[in-house]
């Protein structure tokens, strides 16, 4: 689980950061309806990785070796097992770390969700015939905003019924395409893997982004049949409206001031969109983001056939721990394994071929060998070999050591 996190951060992290570098040279050239639209990009890059494991393991799309020649081999000393033990006790508090961090954010998120039911339900009902949606007044609120994911309603402030009709029509159309395009579900799934990967800043970073995007989006369906004037009064709302933090991250943003002058400039910039576009844009990104973890394996794999002539090397690798009667008898020795490892990297089936002392060693080795975990590769690997050699104490490094096979 830690090694797909690490590789999942990394991976997340290339894109994000490509698409916050590359973001004002796209909305300029596109548009903000292409530039929202691109965020799609990060779930699929995970969706991809999912697909990657769930397919059929056999197929070899890059025809890496699935064999080993060479034996592997490692020092175990038993001066470094307490040192070890220690680091490897520190590294196991990582996961309670992770997982309180999540319980905070997940518990922060639900007394959010409990707040905005609450303000739904002391809502007062607007009577507007053309809205489908039910359009509540609230005066604790500052701002317009979607809110609620089984009925969605559109919460508006007091100053609401004091705009002109156009206004209150535009502010009204901008929340019903958020609803239109599911934009309530598509931040909760955002924001789940921002909580998943919460310790990334890339991934707040790129949040942000993308519910700023989003509003680009709304922005520019809502005022691309306005004529100058009507623009002109919705600019105004926006700034009304901009003045106030958002209550929750599971409503709407109407008035994101971070964007208000991005917003207001965007208005004159009318680039239209295409569901045909879309279309073809979501199957590229698709069919980049597998090909993108189809090359990340190739080139694990090519990097490791270079160093070690097709030979998987750990990313994880926990240390054995030195037997307590062969330290007090300063015996050395070695222990020879095989071992397959399986698509996700995992080791299994680990079999001693060779010992010496016998039986001295073979059942510290093998705990550990078990434990270690590989890069994943789409085909896994067959038989092969490790030497764990366990020296009482390292040798002087002035000593010139040769290894005999």
């Amino acid at each position: 689980m830690i090694n797909w996190f690490m590789e999942q951060t990394i991976s997340l992290s290339v894109v994000c950061l490509a698409l916050l570098v590359m973001h004002r040279f796209i909305l300029s050239k596109f548009g903000a309806h292409y530039t929202y639209f691109m965020w799609i990009s990060v779930p699929l890059l995970i969706i991809a990785d999912l697909l990657q494991m769930i397919l059929p393991h056999r197929v070899n799309w890059f025809g890496s070796n699935n064999a080993a020649s060479i034996i592997q081999q490692y020092y175990v000393f038993a001066s470094d097992t307490a040192a070890l033990s220690a680091g490897l006790l520190d590294l196991l508090y990582l996961p309670y770390l992770y997982g309180i961090v999540i319980t905070l954010l997940v518990a922060n998120i639900v007394m959010e969700y409990g707040y905005l039911q609450r303000l739904i339900q002391r809502g007062r009902q607007l009577d507007i015939p053309s809205v489908k949606l039910n359009v509540l007044v609230h005066p604790d609120i500052e701002s317009p905003m979607l809110a609620g994911f089984i009925t969605p309603s559109i919460l508006v402030p007091t100053s609401f019924t004091l705009l002109e009709e156009s206004q209150q029509q535009a502010i009204i159309q901008h929340e019903i395409y958020h609803d239109q395009r599911g934009d309530l579900w598509v931040n909760a799934l955002a924001y789940g893997l921002t909580i998943l990967f919460w310790f990334n800043p890339l991934m707040w970073l790129s949040y942000r982004r993308f519910r700023q995007d989003q509003e680009l989006s709304c922005d520019a369906q809502v005022t691309a049949s306005m004529k100058a004037q009507a623009k002109i009064a919705y600019s105004r709302t926006l700034l009304a409206y901009s003045q106030h933090a958002p209550l929750s991250m599971l409503h709407t943003h109407y008035g994101d001031k971070t964007i208000l002058k991005e917003r207001i400039l965007q208005m004159k910039k009318q680039h239209g969109k295409s569901t045909l576009a879309l279309i073809g844009m979501t199957l590229a990104i698709g069919v980049s983001a597998f090909m993108f973890n189809q090359q990340v394996f190739a080139g694990n794999n090519l990097s490791v056939e270079n160093k070690t002539d097709s030979m998987a090397m750990p990313v994880i690798r926990i240390e054995p721990s030195y037997p307590i009667d062969a330290a007090k008898e300063g015996l050395n020795g070695y222990v020879q394994m095989s071992f397959d490892i399986s698509p996700n990297g995992s080791v299994n089936n680990v079999r001693v071929t060779k010992s010496s002392p016998k039986q001295v060693f073979d059942a510290s080795a093998v705990e550990a060998l078990e434990q270690w975990k590989y890069q994943p590769s789409a085909i896994g690997f067959k038989d092969l070999q490790v030497q764990l050699d366990y020296v009482i104490h390292q040798p002087d490094k002035s000593i010139e050591r040769i290894t005999v096979k």
